[in-house]
């Protein structure tokens, strides 16, 4: 397993996520936004009106067929990835990009690495952080009588269990042994301009 991706493990990246997305199944975030929102819901009824169940619910749902879906990049994905986990800003914009393509960073920025001892760092946990301009999960429960009580369930991180998922499969990978816990800093939600996903790395007990 290479230390550090190259540069010819980034050229062949940059072909080879144009190639993933021609070739992927092409994925609508309104209409996931949408499911999501929906199922929130029935979970809610189901669960005698406990939102916060409904929500953890489906972002543990979520998280287990994220993980499935991003197994089977894997075979492409091992030809670039790497041990040096700053290598994981690259292999997340590269992975974002072959399933929805160039225009992912509408909604996703690319996550950067932050080690524990870098001054910026206030949780004392190696971690990576991403910021998105926008979220149609919260967009699309906008109009939902009880919205409100959305603010407080990082409700809009849903996705970016997807991304934990991925770092992840990857960590198993390369042979870093890490649980990633994804933490919602700031949400649209609750007024933010911005949604600021933290992914903290826990080391794994034996």
């Amino acid at each position: 397993m290479r230390e550090k991706a190259g540069f010819i493990q980034r050229m062949l990246a940059s072909i080879g996520k144009r190639l993933l997305w021609w070739r992927a199944e092409k994925m609508d975030l309104y209409v996931l936004a949408l499911m999501a929102r929906e199922t929130v819901i029935k979970y809610q009824e189901i669960l005698g009106g406990d939102l916060k169940t409904a929500v953890d619910t489906l972002k543990e749902q979520f998280a287990s067929s994220a993980r499935t879906y991003l197994m089977t990049f894997m075979d492409q994905l091992k030809l670039i990835v790497s041990k040096d986990l700053k290598d994981m800003e690259f292999m997340s914009e590269v992975s974002l990009w072959s399933i929805m393509g160039k225009d992912f960073k509408t909604f996703f920025s690319k996550s950067q690495y932050i080690p524990a001892d870098d001054p910026r760092n206030t949780e004392g946990i190696p971690m990576f952080v991403s910021i998105s301009p926008k979220c149609l999960l919260c967009a699309v429960i906008q109009d939902l009588p009880n919205v409100q009580e959305y603010k407080d369930l990082n409700y809009g991180a849903i996705i970016s269990y997807a991304l934990g998922s991925l770092m992840e499969i990857i960590f198993d990978f390369v042979g870093h042994k890490y649980n990633v816990k994804v933490q919602e800093k700031k949400c649209f939600l609750r007024g933010d301009p911005y949604s600021e996903i933290h992914m903290l790395l826990y080391e794994k007990t034996e």
